[in-house]
């Protein structure tokens, strides 16, 4: 004869309710820290103590932002970085490697320069030249990530601006001068990390050089199938 099965007690929502109140706040945020934002937006409408858990600057330090929610859902993403007011790293991303809006992924970017220090753009996102320029005035940040494909002179002039670089990953800048590199390597002197691999004709000895003399804490250099460089420098 089988043994009487258990019955499954059910909890009711008052219940339900009350085991989620006995949860402290600092457990529910770690919780919730490993929600993507626009999971955090919604999980915000579903009570007033999620609404306020979801409004703590720590939940918005570190935003990664696919490009179709930049162009389909602008004004939840402008949203979310409005509320975002401690962002310290933003990464955007094209999972659907399709051609971006490049002065429409810079102006959202822009919104955070207050605090952002860290900006990554997955190698399927090419920027424009003329919205590469722009990132210059983001003065705050210490690391850059970005495809080098299609940045010319103008653009490298303005990635000088920021002199407060740590870490730059530009590889594939194909378009750029040694002249251009030697300046901005002149301009930058607190880089730690450097990729300008794949640059072909953009790099050269002197380019090298000016980056080694004015970056003594220079840690990491990638200069593959960079083919002026040769073992001199």
């Amino acid at each position: 004869m089988a043994p009487p099965s258990k019955k499954l007690k059910t909890c009711t929502d008052d219940e339900i309710s009350s085991h989620h109140q006995a949860i402290p706040d600092e457990i529910w945020i770690s919780i919730l820290s490993y929600l993507p934002p626009f999971s955090l937006t919604t999980m915000s409408k579903t009570s007033r103590r999620f609404h306020q858990l979801v409004r703590d600057p720590t939940l918005w330090t570190n935003l990664t932002i696919d490009w179709q929610s930049i162009k389909n859902r602008t004004s939840s993403v402008e949203g979310i970085i409005s509320r975002a007011t401690k962002i310290k790293s933003m990464t955007v991303k094209n999972r659907t490697f399709e051609q971006v809006n490049s002065p429409q992924i810079v102006m959202i970017a822009k919104k955070a320069s207050n605090t952002l220090k860290s900006l990554t753009l997955s190698p399927e996102i090419a920027l424009g030249n003329n919205a590469v320029a722009k990132l210059g005035s983001m003065t705050n940040l210490t690391s850059l990530e970005l495809a080098g494909d299609w940045i010319k002179t103008t653009g490298i002039k303005e990635i000088g601006n920021l002199v407060k670089l740590e870490r730059l990953k530009m590889p594939g800048a194909e378009q750029v001068t040694p002249k251009d590199l030697k300046d901005l390597f002149s301009q930058l002197t607190n880089l730690k990390l450097v990729d300008i691999s794949d640059c072909k004709k953009g790099a050269s000895d002197m380019a090298v050089t000016a980056l080694a003399q004015n970056n003594p804490n220079l840690e990491y250099l990638a200069l593959d199938e960079c083919e002026l460089v040769t073992g001199k420098s």
